[in-house]
């Protein structure tokens, strides 16, 4: 039986993509800084000790950038793309957080009023709400897409 979630208690501000859901944040694995500009650089970091994975899902918060790993290159170092193949490369001294690619149905806060291109929870249908107020949108949703979104400040909740 499906049930309505109206109390959020954990949140992230959505980067749109047309290739990359929205991650859980309850499944964060790492929050740093890059150290470099190619693919994703952290002098800091051991992404070889297994505690990311190819495919998982990083945002670069500085940005606004979403892109998965499609390969760790070394301790310090992944490959990452836009989700349709297309390379992506993380500026220096940007903050970023790393994710399981796990999507858990997240509803919407949008802050800034426009039309919401979304793929809903489950079903996978793409519907666009065209002209979505501001505030608080009990619609479970897997993806906000960046191609027919005008709306911004769009939280998900879960």
């Amino acid at each position: 039986m499906a049930y309505q979630k109206l109390q959020g208690i954990i949140g992230l501000a959505v980067i749109p993509s047309d290739f990359i859901n929205i991650p859980n944040v309850s499944d964060q694995k790492r929050s740093s800084v890059t150290t470099g500009a190619s693919g994703l650089t952290d002098g800091t970091a051991t992404f070889t000790d297994g505690s990311v994975k190819i495919g998982d899902i990083v945002y670069d918060t500085s940005n606004s950038v979403v892109a998965k790993i499609t390969a760790i290159t070394s301790d310090t170092a992944l490959a990452l793309d836009n989700g349709n193949g297309v390379a992506v490369n993380i500026a220096n001294a940007a903050n970023y957080l790393i994710f399981s690619d796990t999507n858990k149905a997240a509803v919407l806060y949008v802050g800034v009023s426009g039309d919401l291109r979304v793929e809903m929870a489950y079903t996978g249908q793409d519907l666009t709400f065209v002209g979505a107020a501001n505030g608080y949108h009990p619609i479970q949703v897997n993806k906000v897409f960046s191609t027919g979104t005008t709306a911004a400040s769009i939280i998900a909740l879960w």
